[in-house]
């Protein structure tokens, strides 16, 4: 019988709940109960019905993003995984996130729009925009009427960058109308050529930054010509407005501080590029003014040498059209020389031909065959052949040829 460790038991118990997809990211709903806050800033718990309870941890990394203080007897839902911490065997829940009772269904929809749009490739990195600026002129900021974030970001472009000019377009941030509020103006203002648009609002509980979480508004933040920043909220909220835009600032301000350069440290580097410019200039004004001393100096020198190369230039000059016209006349007088060779050897060899051509036109005409028939011989043919002797002279007709005219003979024996 094979036996294992209790390690190795629950290793294997820990590794099948692991990897059990429905055992993960599982939202469930229950009261707390034996809550303690470690001094780490791990939270532990007990999730209970009327009929069972589960052991809970939430570490510190997770517990900072909580919107309220838990407290036994709170109903509550969590975002966990299950799995067994080894050193006890205890089966417990890692929490993740949670949420008091009545908040469970928005995250719910707010995970699920998430995971949405993600599949669909709407929070892509390769989609968003380079902030398409140094120095930016002209931004447009979609904010509260009046509200504590328009202050903020108000004051802090006439702090950082009063040169930028700043339209304010009061939406709606809170409620059922405001997305359409939202796309509306986001719709008026892509088609104004600013730099950027800021879409911002101050903090506040996940219910009221819930309308930054619709669908519709998303897709119309993916679809900008414009460079978009999202702040809503504080640090550790996060809404789809932030997950779609261009970049994410954790407040109104710092999208202000990410957008613009500060004043004073440009005017501070400007005054220091000016000092230096001043001196570059002064030490290239002094180098070019002893480099114009020299120049003159070589250019007096430069004069002399090529009024002496322009002297030199025309003797050789001479020299060379003299040297071509005595090499012209004495090659003329070599090919009038060898014109007169060529000529008389041309006579010669056109005589000597005339005479060789004589010469044939008569032995031609003496071996004519008109002329040996006249002669009185006779060309004698059969089969057309010639018969050039007795032997070849075969049975019956055969042809001969006088200087007069043609007969036919047969021989007879």
């Amino acid at each position: 019988m094979q036996q294992i460790s209790v390690s190795a038991l629950l290793r294997y118990l820990k590794n099948k709940l692991d990897t059990d997809d429905n055992l993960q990211k599982l939202y469930v709903q229950g009261e707390i109960s034996n809550f303690h806050r470690h001094f780490s800033g791990h939270l532990y718990f007990t999730l209970k019905d009327e009929k069972a309870a589960i052991s809970c941890v939430m570490f510190k990394s997770a517990a900072v993003s909580l919107r309220f203080e838990p407290k036994n007897g709170d109903k509550v839902v969590v975002y966990a995984n299950t799995s067994i911490f080894e050193a006890s065997g205890q089966l417990q829940l890692y929490v993740q996130k949670m949420t008091p009772e009545g908040l469970g269904d928005l995250y719910a929809r707010y995970e699920a729009l998430k995971k949405k749009l993600a599949a669909e490739g709407k929070f892509a990195q390769e989609h968003k925009k380079e902030i398409p600026f140094i120095y930016p002129a002209k931004i447009a900021i979609l904010v509260g009427d009046k509200s504590a974030a328009m202050s903020d970001i108000i004051t802090c472009f006439r702090r950082r960058w009063p040169l930028c000019k700043t339209d304010y377009y009061p939406v709606l941030v809170q409620g059922e109308t405001a997305p359409s509020s939202i796309i509306r103006q986001l719709k008026i203002v892509d088609e104004l050529d600013y730099d950027a648009i800021i879409l911002a609002r101050g903090g506040g509980s996940f219910e009221d930054l819930f309308c930054f979480n619709d669908e519709e508004l998303v897709n119309t933040i993916y679809e900008l010509k414009t460079f978009i920043i999202s702040g809503v909220g504080h640090e550790q909220d996060f809404t789809l407005t932030d997950f779609v835009a261009d970049l994410r600032a954790p407040t109104p301000t710092a999208c202000v501080e990410l957008l613009t350069p500060d004043i004073d440290d440009v005017i501070l580097e400007v005054e220091a590029c000016k000092g230096r410019l001043d001196e570059i200039m002064k030490r290239k004004m002094n180098d070019r003014s002893m480099m114009l001393d020299f120049l003159s100096q070589k250019l007096i020198s430069y004069g002399n040498h090529f009024r002496q190369l322009s002297n030199d230039i025309d003797n050789t000059l001479n020299k060379i059209r003299s040297e071509l016209l005595h090499r012209i006349e004495l090659n003329r007088n070599d090919i009038n020389h060898n014109l007169y060779d060529l000529r008389v050897k041309l006579d010669f060899r056109l005589s000597d031909s005339a005479n060789k051509l004589d010469r044939l036109a008569t032995l031609l005409k003496a071996y004519n065959v008109e002329n040996v028939l006249n002669r009185g011989y006779v060309i004698v043919r059969q089969n057309d052949k010639v018969v050039k002797n007795r032997k070849q002279l075969q049975n019956g007709i055969f042809n001969m040829r006088f200087a007069d005219g043609e007969i036919n003979a047969q021989e007879v024996k």
